[in-house]
């Protein structure tokens, strides 16, 4: 038998970096892109899982299992042709150790990424269902969807389907709160920091109004290879996590169209020297985001009351997001409003009917945008073309939302 799961990419639409702080939240909506894994039990029993990525070059990675007392070793099978995939090898690791299973059946995994996760080569032919890239993973250009944390959320969950004593039930809400937690730990392990988590809520939960756990929950894990690891994995996972989730969608009647954006950012860089900024700078920061956090709220309840008669309302919300954003991307010494992403929003939202506004989402940058518009066909039709003719075709809207 086999199991399939997916799980949706993420947009930060307001609340970088003040995520990253447990008294403030963040506004993110699911999308309709998706990571999807299928698992199948296989006849052999060597206690191996090979993992597929049909996509890619050379994409294919094979693991050795074996337990020990800091829980299921997961050893790479050295292949001349595929490198490491960490996110897959560390998910592997914490969900099995979290299950200590006396006897692992071997399986077979394949990971498919819906196109709009990966800037696609330009072609003359519609695109497969799963187009194929042609280029090693590590080539591969992200869009800033989220792949990684719904890559691990959709592996977490099909391996704990495929090889928990009892089934998980999506629909119960124990479950799902396991799925994150689990996530949760194994992609902060995966990427070598405890993150803000926005992006794994949302790929287990969907659109939320997020407010981060607290970073302790994770920093008091051990090393997966030390004695008691499972014990303490699956104790850190079973206990209440103080995070908060309102549960959100994109209001009807709009909908949210990302922008690809052929440059990127250092946003670990980024991070860092806004948080350095607000630790030199206390006061100021602190004002700063409460504003921020302020104008946040302010369009979050503005878009769960959504009608026609408060777009504009919506629209002045949304500078007002921006004009704070660069405002502390300026103390900062940093571009999360760059000028030329100024320069396409502006011209976006004066210059395209229907749009509601647009934002550089989650830590800003060059890579990505974001825009609030009309869910109509003329509307969508107009942006999409307005884009193409931006910049010597360097912004491509996706299809996904």
């Amino acid at each position: 038998m086999s199991v399939a799961v997916s799980a949706p990419g993420k947009v930060l639409l307001a609340g970088g970096y003040l995520v990253l702080d447990k008294n403030y939240s963040g506004l993110v909506f699911g999308l309709s892109a998706r990571i999807h894994t299928i698992s199948t039990i296989s006849a052999s029993e060597t206690g191996a899982i090979v993992v597929r990525s049909p996509q890619f070059s050379n994409a294919t990675w094979t693991y050795a299992l074996s337990s020990s007392g800091g829980g299921v070793f997961v050893e790479q099978v050295a292949d001349k042709d595929s490198s490491d995939n960490t996110f897959v090898q560390t998910t592997i690791r914490y969900v099995l150790s979290y299950l200590s299973l006396s006897k692992i059946l071997s399986s077979e995994i394949t990971i498919l990424a819906d196109n709009d996760y990966y800037s696609q080569p330009t072609s003359t032919t519609p695109p497969q269902r799963f187009n194929n890239l042609n280029v090693p993973l590590s080539s591969a250009h992200k869009t800033g969807l989220g792949s990684s944390a719904a890559l691990v959320t959709s592996l977490t969950a099909c391996l704990l389907q495929t090889y928990s004593p009892t089934p998980l039930q999506p629909s119960v809400s124990s479950d799902l709160t396991k799925i994150h937690n689990l996530s949760q730990a194994a992609h902060c392990a995966a990427q070598g920091k405890i993150g803000s988590g926005f992006d794994v809520a949302a790929a287990v939960f969907g659109s939320c109004v997020y407010r981060r756990f607290s970073p302790s929950i994770l920093q008091a894990l051990p090393e997966a290879s030390t004695p008691g690891f499972s014990r303490e994995l699956r104790e850190a996972v079973d206990r209440s996590w103080d995070m908060g989730i309102e549960m959100t969608k994109i209001p009807g009647g709009v909908r949210v169209i990302m922008g690809d954006v052929d440059c990127g950012s250092s946003t670990p860089g980024m991070v860092k020297k806004v948080l350095a900024w607000r630790e030199s700078e206390k006061e100021a920061a602190g004002k700063r985001w409460d504003e921020i956090e302020r104008v946040n709220r302010g369009l979050i309840d503005l878009l769960a009351q959504l009608n026609e008669g408060n777009h504009e309302s919506v629209r002045k919300q949304i500078l007002d997001i921006r004009k704070n954003i660069r405002a502390m991307g300026g103390a900062a010494g940093v571009p999360i409003e760059p000028e030329e992403q100024t320069k396409l929003l502006d011209a976006v939202s004066t210059g395209v009917p229907g749009v509601l506004g647009g934002v550089v989402p989650g830590a800003g940058g060059h890579d990505a945008v974001a825009f609030v518009i009309k869910d109509d066909e003329k509307t969508v039709t107009a942006l999409k073309e307005f884009l193409a003719k931006w910049g010597d075709g360097k912004v491509k809207a996706l299809e996904t939302r």
